[in-house]
């Protein structure tokens, strides 16, 4: 039976073949390609739109979704039906297995007169599809729904209050942004420095922010590779995916991908996110480290690290959640721009306050705005709940601090072990096997903070590791390091390509399997990657070490965030607007993937340039005063009247750092010897750079001290590079509480400036050389 040809009878009822020819030409005809998985047939989508006719109507593209549900054959003696049909087609697919259940849902493209409504259509459908069912043998379910359906008037975009409001914020920022991009190239001419918080949204200031590729001296130099390489795979995972639900002729294949293990790298390819939680962790922990090593009164500041963070993240993220719900819409038009675009826009206008509250993985998670936007608010709880580490190990002893990471990787590994084991889940999401086992795990384990905290954690011990090991080059046998890379290499390869035999049909579901992968291969796989990171930091990981230590991918790494972000804006307007099926091919997976990759970074830049790099600099503006209001001024000794502590006024700090990744950012003072006694001190004293500044009975100490020939004498400090130190550090804060200043090399005392031994610091109180 000619389904198709039968429904064109509806084109007859006006009479006008002015208007049925297009009509039925631009409408689905038989498909060819069902058996390799062309299920969705969209027509012609733009002819259907430009249809007119002379009697007030115009085309109306509607799809239909068709679903078919087979029951078991009772061997009797029948003719052949509908059930046969779709029991040879599986066949034919290498689905060998399916003899009954739901088919797979075709959707069908129907070009119809714009004054027939959604449920005419329907109900047109199941009259004309109706002698295709058998009681007890075939059913069908057809489905029309209003959202489906397209006329050139409803694919036209309208604006609304939201729509303006966010078209306003924007076209504020962009005077911003003129303004203080020209400022500060005025400031520039003028050869004079420029005021932070007017050149904070200078396109000329956070462009050459953007494209430097100088790190700072103290940085861990192969994050930034690592940040790149990470953000590329989830962008490759999610454009395959978004791919694998798009219009394809060649689907079949798709229940197969397991046969080749390199496709193991998108089933498993989730894994990922768990690198990003292991680096945020890692630089929570090494940071608050320097600031507390730096901090001339230290106190744990939660409430700045919480609004430290949340200012870091939120502008850039709101204003995308702000296009998401508002223009992004606007952008396109296409068959399944609705089901994409519209989707997210709709749950963008209800849904937002959780995300800038960071709780939409837990609060209307069915209707997430920006599906990958679970992340963030997994890292911002993260935040909330690291001073249950970080304080113990700031405050207190190593082994109370391994007491407690060591119970918070017990639990992290014990809390999804039990919750698979107890919900009877499969260890990870097997992405084609049974839909609400995927479902199951998506929602009770893979967006929960207590079930993928493991990562974190380990960050948080990593960077306390490397933070105590920043001044010594660790010495590691070259077995150990051999023996390390191949348990390394092992488990990160089992963590990825494990799951490969949990896809196959013969695969038998084991609780214990899955109970003891779900606990432990996410902890297993960021250890994997922090071996890397720690050899690449001790000089044990060679060329590895060149590859994500090369200095390109700075400014690529600046953007992995926004690109987190903005990913989605370009993956779904293409499956929103596609109108034609494609062919999934690994060369076209390749070409769209590097599309969807380029296409992001431009993207980024932009958004990076206009609402991140200038909040920004705001929230350093900021800090920086909190900070200042929440300390106190350094103190100097008055040496002409009763020896009384004074405030020591720093014109500026500057916050200097090692080359090598594991020595600590300090900052260095002045140093000024004193010779002769209190009575000559005005007249006594040595510069030894010229910018000291001096006066009677008080000094300041504001620049880097020169080493110079009196303290060759001592230990002398080595950097990195096996070159001689021409610097040393002072530490004011210690050694104006013991009454005098001294300096301090490698926590030996070098040189007091007042001779007086009673005055003299303690050794175990200056501030050690990083050499």
């Amino acid at each position: 039976m000619d389904v198709f040809g039968s429904f064109a009878e509806i084109y007859f009822l006006n009479g006008d073949s002015m208007f049925f020819v297009p009509v039925y030409d631009a409408s689905v005809k038989f498909p060819s390609g069902i058996i390799t998985g062309n299920y969705k047939q969209l027509g012609n989508f733009d002819e259907c739109l430009q249809v007119k006719t002379k009697h007030g109507f115009v085309g109306q593209a509607c799809n239909a979704a068709v679903q078919f549900e087979i029951f078991e054959d009772n061997k009797t003696r029948r003719e052949l039906d509908m059930g046969d049909l779709l029991t040879n087609v599986a066949i034919a697919s290498n689905a060998t297995k399916w003899t009954s259940g739901e088919s797979t849902q075709y959707e069908w493209m129907f070009c119809v007169p714009s004054t027939c409504n959604h449920t005419e259509i329907q109900e047109a459908l199941e009259i004309t599809l109706d002698p295709l069912k058998v009681e007890g043998r075939v059913d069908m379910t057809i489905t029309v729904s209003k959202e489906s359906c397209y006329t050139i008037e409803t694919v036209q975009t309208t604006w609304n209050i939201g729509d303006w409001c966010y078209t306003s914020i924007l076209v504020l920022f962009a005077l911003i942004i003129i303004a203080s991009t020209g400022y500060d190239i005025a400031m520039q001419r003028r050869a004079s420095a420029s005021e932070g918080i007017f050149a904070a949204f200078s396109l000329y200031k956070n462009g050459k922010e953007l494209l430097k590729t100088e790190r700072h001296p103290g940085s861990i130099r192969c994050l930034d590779g690592l940040r790149f390489v990470s953000i590329c795979w989830i962008i490759y995972g999610h454009t395959y995916y978004m791919k694998v639900v798009d219009v394809n002729m060649n689907l079949t294949q798709i229940p197969r991908m397991h046969h080749d293990w390199n496709n193991m790298l998108v089933l498993n390819g989730n894994i990922v996110t768990d690198t990003f939680f292991l680096l945020s962790g890692l630089l929570l922990a090494y940071n608050e480290l320097l600031k507390k090593e730096r901090a001339l009164e230290w106190r744990f500041d939660v409430i700045g690290l919480y609004l430290h963070r949340y200012v870091r993240l939120t502008p850039a993220y709101a204003m995308m959640i702000g296009f998401y719900a508002t223009l992004f819409y606007k952008f396109g038009t296409g068959p399944h721009w609705d089901t994409w675009v519209g989707t997210n826009q709709n749950f963008c206008r209800e849904n937002w306050w959780t995300n800038l509250l960071y709780v939409n993985n837990y609060v209307n998670v069915a209707n997430m705005c920006m599906s990958q936007s679970w992340y963030l608010s997994t890292d911002m709880q993260f935040v909330w709940l690291s001073p249950l580490v970080l304080y113990p190990m700031l405050k207190f002893r190593s082994l109370f601090f391994t007491i407690v990471l060591t119970v918070c990787l017990f639990l992290s590994v014990l809390v999804p072990f039990v919750i698979t084991y107890y919900f009877e889940l499969t260890g990870t999401m097997l992405y084609y096997k049974r839909e609400e086992d995927v479902i199951q795990v998506y929602l009770k384990i893979y967006i929960k903070t207590y079930n993928r905290f493991g990562p974190y954690v380990i960050g948080l011990g990593l960077g306390y590791l490397l933070y105590k090991t920043r001044s010594c080059k660790v010495k590691l046998y070259t077995w150990c390091v051999i023996l390390g890379w191949l348990i390394a290499i092992m488990a990160g390869l089992s963590v990825i390509f494990g799951p490969r035999g949990m896809y196959f049909d013969t695969h038998v579901y084991n609780r214990l399997e899955a109970s003891f992968y779900a606990g432990f291969h996410r902890q297993v796989f960021v250890l994997a990657v922090s071996w890397i990171i720690f050899c690449c930091i001790n000089g044990y990981a060679g060329p590895i070490n060149y590859l994500l230590s090369w200095h390109g991918w700075i400014p690529f790494s600046k953007l992995t965030y926004c690109a987190y972000l903005s990913h989605y804006l370009v993956i779904l307007s293409h499956v929103g607007a596609v109108r034609t099926p494609g062919n999934l091919t690994q060369m076209n997976m390749i070409r769209d993937f590097i599309a969807n990759l380029v296409l992001t970074m431009m993207i980024s830049v932009l958004w990076r340039l206009c609402f991140e790099t200038p909040f920004m600099t705001l929230d350093r503006i900021l800090l920086a005063k909190r900070k200042e209001n929440l300390s106190k001024h350094l103190e100097t000794y008055d040496s002409t009247s009763s020896g009384e502590i004074k405030e020591i006024s720093q014109s500026k700090e500057s916050s200097l750092t090692y080359d090598n990744p594991g020595e600590r950012d300090v900052t260095h003072y002045d140093l000024m010897r004193i010779k002769g006694s209190k009575e000559n001190c005005a007249n006594g004293i040595e510069y030894i750079n010229d910018d000291a500044e001096t006066s009677l009975g008080k000094i300041y100490f504001i620049n880097p001290v020169k080493r110079d020939e009196t303290w060759s004498q001592h230990e002398s400090t080595v950097n990195s590079d096996n070159t001689r130190s021409h610097y040393v550090n002072v530490d004011l804060c210690r050694i104006f509480n013991e009454g005098r200043p001294r300096a301090c090399s490698n926590g030996k005392e070098l040189e007091s400036i007042n001779s007086d031994p009673a005055h003299r610091a303690k050794a175990n109180q200056c501030l050690r050389d990083s050499g």
